[in-house]
Order: C-alpha cells, then structure tokens, then sequence
C-alpha cells in the first residue's frame, strides 16, 4: 500500500469511528460528556505511560479516538436492561455482558466495509471494544484474558472505563470523589486486575483528572 493510500484508507477508519461514535450516544445510556471524559481520561493515561510502553504520538491519539467506542455493543442490549433505574440481577448481567460481542461485530463490519482488516489502527479499534472488560488477573470477560495477553490500549481504557463509574452519579450511587476513586483503584490494583502503571498515571495526574471531571461534568 502506497502513502496516499494509507492516509486514504485512515481517513475513511476515522470517519467510520466518528459515525460508531454519534451512534454510541444516540440511546441514554451513554451521555456525550460521558464519552467525553473517557477519551480525555484515556489521552492523559496513554501519554502518561507512553515512555514505559514506548507508545507514539499517533497511537495515543487513536487510543483518544477510539476510546469512546467501547461500550458501542450496548446499542444491541433491550431497553429494559440497559436503562434499568437501578442494578442488573445475575440473569441480566450476563446479557449485558454480550454487548461486548455486539460491539466486536458491529465493528468488523465496518473494518469489512473498507478492507482495513490489517490496518494497525483498526486492530487498536477492535482491541478496545473486545478487551474493556479484561483484567489482569483474568476475571473479566469474554475471553478471560490476563496480563500480557491484553493490550496496553485495553489497559487504558479499562482503568479510564472504572475512574469514571466510581466518580459519577449512578441511580444506585452518589458519585465518589477523585481521592476515594483512587483509593478503589489502587485497590484493583493490588488485586491484580487493573494495570499499576495506569493506575499511577491517575495518581500523579490526579489534578488533571479532577479538572476533565468538571470540564465534561453532567448538566
């Protein structure tokens, strides 16, 4: 594939993830400053650990791209599950679980549509939406995957994904404090299900993470 080319077939991967992306927050279950502070939560985290993971300018900015996508399978989830005023039960978690899958496919449809399946920038995009739900030590889902075998752009995302559900307001929770989010984290941490690493960004950046907080803050 020539340069032209390349930059042709990125520019038609972008304008596919912005459309997923105006999708994504067409149902109520994802609000736009939600997605909003993921993708700046997720930019701060990948620069932060981009000397460690030798992580270039340019995948930090697709990671920043591609970040909102995550959660896109959920446009497949019924309504009475994905906008149920309070916890899911057992049986309902596990159909949500499947939004993941959902999302894979709904992705590869579109990675089909212009031939991008070997492009390096989709295989981030497709990571991201299939692996949001790994942890480290292997409890997460669908794969169950644990330590190396899940990518640093999952790493990110995943840790992005937990800081914003710990500090914004859900119909069973107030929403905890930065400092008390932390406190959480870096307990998932010593567990051995979210990436140290990650986790230390957060806490270095804590002022940067409060600012974003407010920045996107629900209206």
């Amino acid at each position: 594939m020539t340069i032209s080319q390349e930059i042709g077939v990125v520019r038609s991967l972008l304008a596919s993830a912005s459309v997923a992306r105006d999708f994504a927050q067409l149902r109520d279950f994802e609000t736009g400053t939600h997605l909003e502070r993921m993708a700046h939560y997720c930019r701060l985290i990948a620069k932060g650990v981009a000397p460690q993971f030798s992580l270039s300018d340019e995948f930090v900015e697709h990671v920043f791209l591609f970040a909102p996508l995550h959660d896109i399978g959920k446009i497949g989830i019924p309504d009475s599950i994905l906008l149920k005023p309070g916890r899911l039960d057992a049986a309902e978690r596990e159909v949500m679980k499947t939004h993941v899958n959902k999302g894979v496919a709904i992705l590869e449809r579109i990675i089909g549509q212009f031939a991008l399946e070997e492009l390096a920038d989709s295989i981030v995009m497709r990571n991201i939406v299939a692996g949001h739900h790994e942890r480290l030590d292997g409890s997460g889902y669908p794969a169950g995957l644990r330590a190396e075998e899940i990518p640093i752009e999952v790493r990110i995302v995943a840790v992005a994904d937990v800081l914003d559900a710990l500090t914004s307001l859900r119909p069973y929770k107030q929403p905890w404090s930065v400092a008390q989010a932390l406190t959480e984290l870096e307990r998932l941490v010593s567990e051995g299900s979210l990436d140290p690493d990650c986790v230390a960004v957060v806490r270095s950046q804590s002022d940067q993470v409060e600012a974003i907080r407010h920045r996107f803050a629900e209206t």
